[in-house]
């Protein structure tokens, strides 16, 4: 792709993201597919197999929350969703940036003495002034958390700012975080890739306001709050995952976010129902509900 497009593309991706320039500009693919500002054009879902890997699993982390969750209590991740931040993917790394960087470090990777283990596997690679660099160990993929809106990592390696005794790189997985991981249901790649799209899109928004995310957990638009209790469900059998909430964001504004023309989940086909939506992705099948219940 053209770097005049590149340019163009980066700020058409930085208005539904929330992202800066400087940070939206590395994740923009360098070979778009068809139109320059298609889904995959803006690199969104454009990443490795080990990212496109660890984001299903921190779907699946996020978006189970409450007495319906699929995942054991003390590996949920959606108390993350309360904080102001911003996602940014990019081929290798998944960049968030945060007000409270520390504060979203702390609910991501494990440490001592505590009952949460954060996303099984996930360790601090290196600790700088505004973030840290974090290692998947399972996939060897990269999280980034920085406070830096350009997502940078400035200054030099500090091993003594890792005051909150996150578990490191040099900390192998625990039994308990094996038991969890070997628990999970298999993900194809398809899956993955629909899981995956979920996460990218945590802070999307329409840049006339028309549909918000929210991070699932603010209402931005001009529509009542759904907020209630902010429980959630996501549990995948096979090819098919279901989801249900019971707060933000709106049915109809998820939808919106994968199926966009601009920023939507590039290869996929979808329905609105009376009390949802469905999506499908190649073999992959996403239901949708906006009320959180069991099975």
């Amino acid at each position: 792709m053209p770097s005049s497009l590149r340019r163009r593309a980066a700020h058409l991706r930085a208005a539904y993201t929330g992202e800066t320039y400087p940070l939206a500009a590395p994740g923009i693919a360098r070979h778009g597919v068809g139109t320059p500002y298609a889904g995959s054009g803006l690199g969104l879902d454009t990443c490795t197999a080990p990212q496109r890997r660890l984001r299903a699993l921190l779907a699946l982390g996020l978006l189970n929350h409450g007495p319906t969750s699929t995942w054991p209590r003390h590996v949920s991740l959606a108390d993350v969703t309360r904080y102001t931040l911003v996602v940014s993917p990019h081929h290798d790394d998944l960049v968030i940036t945060a007000r409270a960087p520390y504060n979203v470090a702390c609910w991501l990777v494990g440490r001592n003495r505590l009952p949460e283990i954060g996303l099984p596997g996930l360790r601090v690679e290196s600790s700088h002034a505004e973030g840290w660099r974090l290692r998947h160990l399972p996939t060897g993929a990269a999280l980034t958390v920085t406070s830096n809106r350009n997502g940078r990592l400035q200054g030099p390696v500090t091993p003594d700012s890792n005051y909150a005794r996150l578990w490191t790189t040099e900390v192998p997985l625990t039994t308990e975080e094996h038991a969890v991981l070997n628990a999970l249901p298999p993900l194809g790649a398809d899956t993955e890739a629909l899981l995956a799209a979920l996460t990218v899109r945590l802070c999307a928004h329409a840049p006339d306001g028309s549909w918000d995310i929210g991070t699932w957990f603010s209402n931005l638009t001009d529509r009542p709050s759904r907020a209630h209790s902010h429980h959630r469900r996501l549990s995948v059998e096979a090819d098919r995952c279901t989801l249900h909430w019971d707060s933000d964001p709106h049915p109809e504004d998820l939808y919106a976010a994968l199926t966009d023309p601009v920023i939507g989940f590039p290869g996929t086909m979808g329905q609105q129902t009376t009390d949802g939506w469905w999506l499908h992705y190649n073999r992959a099948c996403l239901t949708a509900h906006s009320v959180a219940y069991g099975r």
